[in-house]
């Protein structure tokens, strides 16, 4: 089986620009544009690695009606603190990451695939993720933040998985 990676999202843009001039500047900061119908983060129906019918991802309200915030302070310069709380709520969202314990007690990671539950952790986080970002405005530090999010999501993820198998 193949483990997650996210490094990559980093540099995925799918929303948040308003015109040319804008995904433009998105393009010359090296990210790539992501067309509407390959987006990872949509719904479940459009995304090619949704989950089965029978189990759907259903997003929170809050999540599925958030719009874009200003994050610009007094000044007309980023708002850092709103950035950081916004990384901070995203982080408290998905923390700590869904592992099933008892499940790994009797297969091994990189062997045996990772339990629904926890694949439709994975999945309602990424999602998270993109509605984040994009009510963020696609801003490159914000990116930046939930993209350390998900390393360090990951990590404990890993760690918890494996002292569960007993390999920690």
């Amino acid at each position: 089986m193949q483990e997650l990676d996210f490094s990559g999202l980093n540099k995925i843009a799918y929303k948040g620009f308003e015109n040319a001039e804008e995904r433009d500047s998105l393009l010359e900061a090296g990210f790539t544009i992501v067309s509407p119908q390959d987006n990872p983060f949509e719904a479940p129906q459009s995304a090619p690695v949704a989950p089965p019918p029978s189990a759907p991802v259903i997003l929170p309200e809050n999540l599925r009606e958030r719009k874009r915030e200003a994050l610009t302070d007094h000044t007309g310069g980023r708002d850092y603190k709103k950035l950081y709380r916004i990384a901070h709520d995203f982080h408290q969202r998905h923390n700590p990451p869904e592992v099933v314990r008892d499940y790994w007690k009797d297969h091994r990671p990189g062997e045996d695939d990772i339990p629904e539950a926890e694949a439709q952790y994975w999945i309602k986080t990424a999602q998270d993720m993109g509605e984040t970002a994009s009510a963020g405005g696609g801003d490159s530090f914000l990116m930046a933040l939930l993209s350390a999010i998900m390393e360090e999501l990951e990590r404990e993820y890993k760690a918890i998985r494996d002292k569960a198998s007993g390999r920690a």
